[in-house]
């Protein structure tokens, strides 16, 4: 996300491990204008390819980039007039892609501006939300459509109704922790869908009229999604069973869009409240509002490449930031793991199949001993069958969702942020029928 919604993100950025709370010292607000044009209604919002946040502006017509330091440019040349940009994402090609709500299309951004729009192959009205899939290619909702679409990095377009109830009106989607793709009906329900197109709804344990908009991967392995109709926040798990949180929620707020932090934690936008709010895995509650201007009527939120939040202002016209505090310490990339190479304790052999490996990380690449957590990406190549990685801290249980997965002879990569054990360890846990796959971790960072 994320991302925006009725908040749609993600960005998508994935975070595993045990539960990461209570790292922000200290939240500070900050609203950039400079730069947005008047009446530009900035609605969805991600972090770049780029090192940059990227946000649609859904009423001028055109795309934003937001730097770290509040610098805007914005880009509308090749963006058809009346097409209102909706959701956005960063895609597998290093692009940014996002929806156009009233145009029916699907636009691709590079980081240099350049815009290319796709229609072909979609049928459905009102594509609202966009996220990258684990299979390579973007899916979206088609809100008035009852769809699901899929489009390839080349702009190849296949739809998906098949399981989807009539009227759902699907919302945001996202890459889960399982493999699939999760979406918001609504209606009243939570859709899964396979990257072949099986659709499966889930709508026990949601009260009526609840109305599921955002959603996002969470960093306990289920899956977070905002109520805008119950002024609730939510979570279901990759089997289904929903739990519903309301305690420390203004009534009225209106939860729309929901991402998950470089802390840990949820954090989510209250559309009638003018208010951020975070929500840790536990369901503890905590509402923001000082530095957000009134009437600002907030819409996506994103953890950006600068490990803060970053969220957009329809009625303001501006991008919101708040700082999680100064206890995130980036380190020059490093690579602490890399089964490649010869034999020892960072390096060969290769993972086996079925077994746990420990691995210590702190010391290691500029971590300190006291780092609670590391920011990483963690990548998997030469996989001799199907499998799938699950990591965890030192002297945790083996947690049941994989943090990646892959088919045979793939190499794959996804960011993480993983808790440590108390001797600075984590254990990785190889599911596969038979032979090895080789493992590989560069750190960016720290938390203490």
């Amino acid at each position: 996300m994320k991302k925006c919604l009725n908040r749609p993100r993600l960005v998508l950025v994935a975070l595993f491990g045990l539960v990461l709370t209570g790292f922000a010292s200290g939240q500070t607000i900050s609203e950039f204008s400079a730069g947005i044009t008047a009446s530009g209604g900035p609605f969805g919002i991600t972090a770049g390819p780029d090192g940059n946040v990227w946000f649609t502006e859904i009423n001028g017509n055109r795309i934003g980039k937001i730097t770290p330091l509040g610098v805007v440019t914005e880009f509308s040349a090749g963006i058809t007039a009346g097409a209102h940009p909706s959701g956005i994402t960063t895609g597998p090609d290093g692009n940014v892609w996002f929806t156009e709500r009233s145009g029916n299309r699907i636009g691709q951004i590079t980081p240099l501006g350049v815009v290319t729009e796709f229609s072909a192959g979609i049928t459905g009205a009102v594509v609202y939300n966009i996220a990258a899939g684990p299979d390579g290619n973007l899916w979206f909702t088609e809100q008035s459509g009852d769809l699901i679409g899929k489009i390839t990095p080349l702009g190849v377009v296949t739809e998906f109704s098949s399981g989807i109830t009539s009227g759902a009106g699907p919302q945001d989607i996202t890459a889960g922790p399982d493999g699939n793709l999760w979406f918001t009906e609504i209606s009243g329900r939570i859709g899964k869908i396979t990257p072949l197109g099986v659709v499966i709804e889930f709508s026990t344990g949601i009260t009526p009229g609840a109305q599921p908009s955002g959603i996002t991967a969470g960093p306990d392995g289920n899956l977070w999604f905002t109520e805008v109709g119950g002024n609730r926040i939510a979570k279901i798990t990759p089997l289904g069973v929903v739990t519903e949180f309301t305690t420390g929620i203004t009534p009225g707020s209106v939860p729309v869009a929901i991402a998950a932090g470089h802390d840990g934690n949820l954090w989510f936008t209250e559309n009638g409240g003018d208010r951020i709010g975070r929500i840790t895995p536990l369901g503890v509650v905590t509402e923001f509002s000082a530095g957000i201007t009134p009437g600002a009527f907030l819409f996506g939120i994103t953890a950006g490449p600068d490990h803060n939040l970053w969220f957009a202002e329809d009625g303001g016209n501006r991008i919101g930031r708040i700082a999680l505090g100064s206890n995130y310490y980036t380190v020059t990339p490093c690579r602490v793991i890399d089964t490649r190479n010869p034999v020892g304790p960072y390096g060969g052999p290769a993972l086996v199949a079925n077994a746990d490996r420990s691995f210590v990380i702190a010391n290691q690449c500029g971590i300190p001993s006291s780092a609670v957590a590391v920011s990483s990406n963690i990548t998997v190549t030469q996989p001799t069958s199907l499998g799938d990685l699950r990591l965890f801290p030192g002297g945790a249980s083996l947690p049941l969702v994989s943090t990646l997965n892959w088919r045979a002879g793939q190499t794959r990569a996804n960011n993480a942020i993983l808790s440590l054990g108390s001797s600075g360890d984590i254990v990785v846990h190889v599911d596969q029928a038979s032979g090895t796959v080789h493992f590989i971790i560069d750190v960016t960072g720290y938390f203490q």
